[in-house]
């Protein structure tokens, strides 16, 4: 029961999930605690960490996962580059360009950042960039700057030889990259409750895995509320079905998972986007070949769907009775049922969600994008067998899925099957400019 006590304690401290983070980790965390602060058990030690805060973190030091390395997923370091020579440059006058990294952890990904951001071209003074993580020992190690061969992991990406220099400890970051990154410890569901500084882009990758829903969407009124108008929003490959349809765009760019924030306020599949984004997405001035249209999308009954701007309303005023429709000369109210589904899906609510995808499904079992819906929210519970099965049904029925064929990839990548996901990006790169309706 004590170790239960300690698990909520961290919900809604930090927003962990248990059964992600695993109960038999945070007990063994727990346990070498206890036994660190000298008491006989459980019960014991949850009462000092309902006082201490010094004990708290020391525990949460033993909980983190602090998985990282340089240009972690290539892509989105090359689209950062992108963005900036082909829009941001155009349109910045003096201003200055300016990034979050949350979480940090030990300090990779803003170090690379920012190394991207050199290589873009743009000068130490022409952009700022701040980091930070629940972790004291990672942000430690990220102001050292001082990093081994595991986190040069990835493919090389640059020169190392241009932004470290070898020494006895291992790579340093060199000075001048180090001084743009500016470092600090805290927790993101309250270091930013009065927070005045807004940014341009931030990168908020593989943390909202280990979060419970209520604290996803805690995390996502923070990013808004962080993020400029059509600001951009990188997350991580398996955090897709979590983020919310408005006021987050995706940005159809093969393994980057970008969004741009938008003040648009739409109902729509997280799969397809409406005429209304893809109108936004044109207005880019990115190259084409880097940015993949996609297609107005389709109705049930085949004709092309009008773009639904609306007002936003609360999931509980949505009529549950529209994805049992049958009225077949109405095929938005059965189409509703999706997008009902996305909706229950950005306000934390996962499973309702799946049961939406399910029982509409029961009407239309040969519909592509509910088939992709289901492996992304199964993907978002990190039930990645069963998220792979429903994207195989996607792409059974339609091989040249977009959506499903990217995450697919990912997920056999993640387990190890190398060569299948190697095929399936290459598929990927075949329709990139050939864009395909997944539906």
């Amino acid at each position: 029961m004590s170790l239960a006590k300690i698990e909520t304690l961290l919900s809604q401290k930090i927003g962990i999930a248990a059964n992600i983070i695993g109960s038999h980790k945070i007990a063994k965390a727990s346990e070498t605690r206890q036994f660190a602060c000298g008491l006989p058990d459980f019960e014991t030690y949850f009462k000092v960490l309902q006082t201490s805060t010094h004990e708290l973190e020391e525990l949460i030091e033993k909980i983190v996962v602090p998985e990282t390395w340089f240009f972690r997923d290539r892509k989105p370091f090359d689209f950062l580059i992108n963005y900036v020579r082909s829009e941001w440059l155009k349109k910045s006058g003096s201003t200055k360009l300016r990034l979050l990294s949350v979480p940090c952890s030990s300090g990779e990904e803003p170090y690379s950042m920012a190394i991207a951001l050199l290589e873009a071209g743009l000068s130490v003074n022409r952009f700022s960039i701040d980091a930070i993580d629940i972790s004291k020992q990672a942000i430690a190690k990220a102001q050292r700057g001082i990093y081994g061969k595991n986190s040069f992991r990835g493919e090389d990406w640059i020169e190392r030889d241009r932004y470290f220099q070898q020494t006895v400890a291992g790579y340093e970051v060199i000075a001048p990259v180090r001084n743009i990154v500016k470092f600090r410890q805290g927790n993101l569901l309250d270091v930013f409750s009065a927070a005045e500084t807004k940014y341009n882009i931030i990168f908020c990758r593989n943390l909202l895995i280990y979060l419970e829903p209520t604290a996803c969407t805690q995390v996502f009124n923070t990013l808004e509320r962080l993020l400029l108008p059509n600001g951009l929003l990188f997350v991580g490959a398996a955090e897709t079905g979590k983020v919310p349809s408005h006021p987050f765009l995706s940005i159809r760019q093969s393994f980057t998972f970008a969004y741009r924030k938008s003040d648009i306020i739409q109902l729509q599949s997280p799969l397809i986007e409406t005429s209304a984004s893809t109108e936004l997405k044109q207005s880019l001035p990115f190259n084409k070949s880097h940015i993949t249209p996609i297609k107005q999308p389709r109705t049930l009954a085949g004709n092309t769907a009008s773009t639904a701007i609306v007002n936003r309303q609360s999931t509980s005023q949505l009529p549950s009775k529209a994805i049992h429709s049958t009225d077949k000369g109405s095929s938005t109210k059965t189409h509703s049922g999706l997008e009902l589904a996305r909706q229950l899906a950005d306000v934390g609510q996962v499973e309702k969600a799946i049961n939406h995808c399910q029982e509409y499904l029961a009407c239309d079992f040969s519909n592509v994008e509910a088939y992709t819906l289901l492996g992304t929210l199964y993907q978002a519970k990190t039930e990645n067998a069963q998220a792979e099965r429903y994207f195989q049904k996607a792409l059974y029925l339609n091989p040249n899925c977009y959506e499903a064929l990217i995450h697919l990839s990912l997920l056999k990548e993640h387990r190890g099957d190398l060569v299948g996901a190697e095929i399936l990006k290459q598929r990927v790169q075949k329709i990139q400019q050939t864009p395909q309706l997944c539906g």
